[in-house]
């Protein structure tokens, strides 16, 4: 039997409404997580070791119940619960127009770093430059890196900019693989500036003479250089709002015992899997969480009653039943960290506290 248009009617409102549900919960989800909207990443990239390595310690300690500060990142010594690799978005130069003969090649370097909001401070900036993969069986020749403030503003694509001061001006031998440098000043000025960040202009030159058997090679060298160069920028900030100081720890109180009537205060499992969320699109690791909530009923009981707060505010309900009985709440979490993708396809990987339920209890 075909349905009645007020039935129809009534299934579209309840589906247009549980829609508008989930978009809310979703984006107010993602406000918490720090992003605008859901990411849609044009292609995969892969996790620098760093990051994959610090993201396995933090999930380790986690599970373990490490009370470790995840606002230290031990490996690279700083503090900060965010860590971005911002990808390269600038282009290579015309090599035609390089003014040296032993010049490799000239790349305007440039980063996005407007999803560094105010509230977080900036901890690290780490330019790193990949220059192919090391090697000691065929060392090529010695290179000069020059980096330098690009000075004034220019048209992308169109002319040479000018470069201005400069940071970097160091030789390496070839292959090095990557190389890093120290940019928290820059980075720092371009985030309380945006305007100045006009990017950074990198030269490599080939030490060496120009006779006429080495300029084949030159060709060889800067044309491998050309396709093996790299650049990003691992960027470290600390939001304070989501680091506790570490003299300041959660008031736990005595968490409810298992109980063994199911209707009582307890823990009950509810694994968070990205994929049913549409997620896993854009996050890396983990898969989903167990998330875990609290539910049950709270009697007068002073062993379900988990701190002197909950148990005097039973009593008087017992008293004044207008007088709301304790809840069942979770009484001690741990956090999780995430690794995933932006929507320029930059590696974030992010630490949030306060995300599993370990012990609940009533209050």
């Amino acid at each position: 039997m075909t349905p009645s248009p007020t039935v129809l009617a009534l299934r579209l409102l309840l589906t247009v409404a549980l829609g508008q549900t989930f978009q809310f919960q979703e984006h107010v989800f993602l406000q918490f997580l720090g992003l605008d909207k859901v990411p849609s990443p044009q292609k995969f990239q892969p996790v620098p070791s760093i990051l994959k390595k610090i993201f396995q310690d933090q999930e380790a300690a986690a599970t373990n119940g490490d009370s470790r500060d995840f606002c230290y990142v031990k490996d690279l010594g700083t503090r900060g619960n965010i860590l971005r690799l911002l990808l390269d978005q600038g282009l290579f130069l015309d090599s035609e127009k390089l003014p040296q003969a032993s010049s490799c090649l000239r790349k305007l370097l440039h980063f996005n770093l407007s999803a560094i909001q105010d509230k977080e401070q900036l901890t690290m900036a780490q330019l790193g430059l990949d220059l192919g993969p090391n090697t000691y069986h065929k060392l090529g020749p010695e290179l000069e890196l020059a980096l330098s403030l690009v000075q004034e503003p220019h048209v992308w694509g169109q002319s040479i900019p000018r470069p201005g001061k400069m940071l970097v001006l160091q030789s390496v031998p070839w292959p090095q693989g990557v190389v890093h440098f120290n940019l928290l000043d820059v980075a720092k000025d371009w985030s309380n500036n945006p305007r100045k960040n006009l990017g950074l202009l990198l030269e490599i030159l080939v030490k060496g003479n120009s006779e006429s058997g080495v300029n084949f090679q030159l060709q060889d060298t800067c044309a491998g250089l050309r396709q093996s160069l790299h650049a990003s920028l691992l960027v470290v900030t600390l939001n304070p709002e989501q680091c506790h100081p570490s003299s300041r720890r959660r008031r736990e109180a005595i968490a409810a015992p298992k109980a063994s009537c199911k209707s009582l205060c307890h823990r009950h499992q509810l694994f968070v899997n990205f994929r049913d969320l549409g997620w896993h699109k854009w996050i890396i690791a983990p898969k989903g969480f167990m998330a875990n909530y609290c539910h049950g009923d709270c009697p007068f009981s002073t062993s379900l009653n988990s701190s002197n707060y909950a148990f005097m505010q039973a009593l008087m309900h017992a008293v004044d039943p207008e007088i709301p009985q304790a809840v069942c709440i979770p009484t001690k979490l741990s956090p999780i960290s995430m690794l995933y993708q932006d929507n320029d396809d930059n590696v974030i990987l992010r630490h949030y506290e306060d995300m599993v339920v370990d012990e609940c209890g009533c209050g």
